[in-house]
């Protein structure tokens, strides 16, 4: 059983605290957040709550730190949590730039310890399917992808932290990346690419990246609008023998549903995202990894900071409006 802390328990921290209710080889043993309050009362009486991740590290004995703080930390907490001899499961993005992450993967290196970043949808069973549908040539080249993932503004992070684009990298770094991570693990770097970044105005930021494999076109959008909307996440892939379309929850190929076994679904994650079989999978997937001593496969370091650069390529291939 691998022993867990926890810090950060917001909006993220809250989904992967539920999660760990049931997950079957790891146990939660510590919280940490600033507002111990608010911990308190979502963890129980029972749980040890911290204010400081210094204070946690030094009272507290456990073999893993799952980061779930606002992504301005991760750099510090994940280079912090190695170098004291633990392993690290941090959330998306790995960090806010590639020279942050760069150095998150040498401090594991140096470590010796294992490290992985939370890109849940590599967990998630439609777009799981979809890498297995490309992989195996089902239904011959893929020509087009279409992938979009919208929601209202988040006004409701920690001091308002994601509206602050020095510390969140607003939608591409934050929201758009779920998305073109997965392209990029599922078809590795484009030949090419350019964007449309509508930069935080009026409550609204969004991006549109557009990625060239030869002549496949794969297009991925993220945006926080101002006005109330739910989360949405969908996909559309254009194959030369077929299609696969993900909405509404479902996955339909050739317009037929596709009966899908989604993962274990553990408990309340206390938010509304489908599909949220990811977080309990991505967990026990890590933990059993430290079980093994062996270095995770779905997620490496090195993919995980090719997601971040490119990122930062898009950006530096973009119309800012």
């Amino acid at each position: 059983m691998i022993r867990v802390a926890l810090v950060g328990i917001g909006g993220m921290g809250r989904c992967h605290f539920n999660c760990y209710k049931n997950v079957a080889n790891a146990e939660l043993v510590a919280v940490c957040d600033v507002r111990t309050e608010r911990a308190r009362e979502i963890a129980g009486p029972d749980m040890p709550i911290y204010e400081s991740l210094d204070e946690m590290l030094e009272k507290e004995q456990f073999d893993m730190l799952d980061i779930c703080t606002p992504s301005y930390l991760h750099r510090e907490m994940s280079i912090k949590a190695l170098e004291h001899g633990l392993h690290v499961l941090c959330e998306k993005p790995m960090s806010l730039n590639s020279t942050d992450a760069a150095a998150i993967k040498a401090a594991a290196e140096r470590s010796g310890k294992l490290f992985m970043t939370a890109h849940v949808v590599r967990f998630m069973a439609p777009y799981a399917y979809l890498k297995t549908v490309v992989d195996a040539g089902t239904h011959g080249r893929l020509l087009r992808l279409d992938m979009r993932r919208i929601s209202s503004v988040p006004l409701w992070s920690w001091n308002n932290w994601m509206l602050d684009l020095e510390k969140s990298g607003g939608t591409p770094i934050d929201l758009s990346i779920h998305d073109l991570d997965f392209i990029q693990y599922m078809l590795g770097q484009p030949d090419s690419v350019r964007g449309v970044y509508r930069k935080l105005k009026d409550n609204c930021d969004s991006i549109t990246s557009e990625l060239f494999y030869g002549d496949t076109l794969v297009t991925a959008e993220g945006a926080w609008y101002s006005y109330k909307l739910p989360f949405t996440c969908t996909y559309s892939a254009v194959f030369e023998n077929g299609t696969l379309e993900y909405h509404g929850g479902k996955v339909y190929e050739n317009g037929e549903e596709v009966e899908l076994d989604a993962g274990k679904v553990i408990g309340d994650t206390g938010i509304n995202i489908a599909g949220v079989g990811g977080y309990a999978g991505e967990i026990e997937y890590f933990a059993s990894c430290v079980e093994r001593g062996e270095a995770p496969k779905v997620v490496t370091p090195e993919s995980s900071l090719a997601s971040v650069s490119l990122v930062e390529r898009i950006l530096e291939n973009s119309i800012v409006l």
